[in-house]
This record gives C-alpha cells, structure tokens and sequence, in this order.
C-alpha cells in the first residue's frame, strides 16, 4: 500500500515540475511562416525561433514591431556560435540589416517572461 502512495506521489511531482517548465499561452494568436512570425497575446511565456541557414557575405533584413504593454519581450538574432549580433528594440518598428560573417545557421528569437502585448518579424536574406 505504501509503494502505491509513493509511485502515486513521484508521478504528481513529475507532472507539476514538467508542466512549470512548459510555455504559457493564453489567449494567443499567432502565425509562423518561412520568413515571418507573428503573434498578439494576453499573456506569453515561452520562446519563438525562427532558424535559417547564412552563407558568409549574405545579408538579413528583419523588419519587426512590437508592442509590450506588460512583463518583458526580447527580440535578438543570434549566429552559428550562439552569440548575439542584434538585439531589437521593444514597444518600437524598424529595419535592421545583420551581415553574416560566416557560413551557418542562424536565428531569431523572441522570448516573452510574463509579457502581454504582439510582435511581428519579417525577415528575408538577401
């Protein structure tokens, strides 16, 4: 009987840690296509990627808005090192161009923490 407990209280913490981790999305609206993601939501925690592959020499251009009206949104593009060459400004729109130096993957990311508000990115290499 008490093995029955235990199993039974093992499974209720796993669920609980594994459902903490998850993104949240509530009342969220979003579309993702090759070079575009999009989203407007009443609260968001959670990480939209957008990956694409970059030949050195190549060029993106991320036309992007966005709008927080609470918590906190990032917009960066990394490289194929994982360093950061471009964050986004938030609660603004722009045109940004990053130059690749390198071949590889590269990819933007949009992270929410408890945030309310949209985003859009557009992007397209040229």
């Amino acid at each position: 009987m008490n093995k029955k407990w235990m199993t039974l209280g093992i499974l209720i913490i796993m669920a609980s840690v594994l459902l903490t981790s998850c993104d949240k999305r509530i009342m969220f609206a979003g579309s993702s296509t090759k070079s575009k993601v999009s989203a407007s939501y009443k609260f968001f925690t959670g990480t939209e990627v957008k990956k694409l592959s970059m030949k050195s020499g190549e060029t993106i251009s991320i036309d992007y808005k966005s709008k927080v009206e609470e918590g906190q949104l990032s917009m960066k593009v990394y490289g194929p090192d994982n360093e950061v060459l471009k964050e986004l400004g938030t609660n603004e729109s722009g045109t940004e161009k990053v130059e690749a130096d390198k071949d590889g993957k590269y990819r933007i990311e949009i992270k929410g923490e408890k945030t309310k508000g949209s985003f859009k990115v557009a992007f397209k290499v040229e």
